[in-house]
């Protein structure tokens, strides 16, 4: 009988080890920084969908990302602030397919406001966009590596360029009154939440952030100066979780996942971006 109800036991531990809920299943996502307040909520909305999985990130500054990957870094999905990294990690022979575009973005000058403004020692200088090019004005931008900051500049050329209606030396005043050049957004944001400058460059999706929206305002570039920023993901060629990675893109480009896009102040692809992913693709 003790053979008997050990050989029952050990049946019944089979029995419900194979019933027992599936091990959980990370999936890594390396992001550009200027997502990292909208993958979260992304994350959230698509692990109710596929319970047991756990999404995990590393956000910096897009190049950043791409060099750690380039040098050994595992993660399932790249997701880039810009078609330049992308198209280097690609060449790199990183990822196992083709990326898509998901979302666009714009750039903004934000400035310090709330109740420093009433200090008229701690005032910002800069109230419009020509402000920026007057003396003494302490800017902040990405370093030009990354994509916030090749578009702040972009956008500072364009301002210049002749028949714009400013002034001809308005790039070259502009440059001369950067005072700092931040790895990713988020440093570039910080300097002026704590008012350690004038004005930054930033994404319009970093200025409506809840907890720096209170402290800053914004000064909008107009369209024909405004960088298009283009954000394409791509599954990665060493993906431990290739077919998870495939679902997370997909869900970032579904109806729910746009919704979650929009509400955070995301654009849709342009359509010159997925004419141009036709065209790599060949």
């Amino acid at each position: 009988m003790r053979r008997l109800s050990a050989a029952a036991l050990l049946l019944w531990l089979l029995a419900c080890g194979g019933a027992a809920e599936p091990a959980n299943r990370e999936l890594m996502v390396f992001a550009a920084a200027s997502l990292s307040n909208l993958f979260p909520q992304v994350a959230t909305a698509f692990q109710q969908q596929h319970p047991g999985v756990s999404v995990k990130f590393n956000f910096a500054g897009s190049q950043r990302l791409r060099t750690q990957l380039e040098h050994g870094a595992r993660a399932d999905v790249f997701a880039s602030a810009d078609q330049d990294q992308m198209e280097l990690a690609m060449e790199s022979g990183l990822l196992s397919g083709e990326p898509v575009p998901f979302a666009s973005n714009r750039m903004v000058v934000i400035v310090p406001q709330g109740d420093r403004l009433e200090d008229p020692a701690t005032r910002t200088t800069v109230r419009s966009l020509e402000d920026l090019a007057n003396p003494g004005v302490k800017l902040v931008v990405a370093l030009p590596a990354v994509p916030a900051g090749k578009y702040a500049l972009e956008a500072i050329q364009r301002l210049g360029n002749a028949g714009n209606g400013f002034p001809s030396d308005y790039s070259q005043k502009v440059r001369a009154n950067v005072v700092s050049q931040e790895p990713n957004v988020r440093g570039v944001v910080q300097k002026v939440v704590l008012n350690e400058v004038d004005a930054g460059v930033v994404y319009q999706t970093d200025a409506r952030v809840e907890h720096v929206a209170s402290k800053v305002a914004a000064i909008q570039i107009p369209d024909w100066a405004n960088p298009s920023a283009s954000y394409p993901i791509g599954v990665l060629r060493d993906a431990a979780e290739p077919d998870l990675a495939g679902a997370f893109v997909e869900f970032l480009r579904s109806p729910e996942g746009r919704l979650i896009l929009r509400g955070h102040g995301f654009g849709a692809p342009k359509p010159g971006d997925e004419k141009r992913r036709a065209d790599v693709g060949g």
